[in-house]
């Protein structure tokens, strides 16, 4: 018995995957260059995927060491 790849038997299901990750990527850049929200699910939550980076960069900002010129 011959085995059918995906692409032999979906051909436009077998590039989906690929067209999906091109259109979030679009969606990433749209939200930036608008400063307009990113929403994605994570862990079974909608969350605002710009706010959580902001807010982590942020976080990490204030846990770095103080410069010399920040204790004058």
């Amino acid at each position: 018995m011959k085995t059918s790849s995906l692409a032999e038997i979906a051909p436009d299901l077998a590039q989906a995957g690929a067209a999906l990750e091109r259109a979030a990527r679009n969606a990433r850049r749209l939200a930036d260059q608008t400063d307009t929200p990113f929403y994605v699910f994570i862990d079974g939550k909608i969350v605002d995927l710009r706010k959580l980076e902001q807010e982590s960069q942020i976080e990490s900002t204030d846990s770095e060491p103080a410069t010399q010129r920040d204790r004058m």
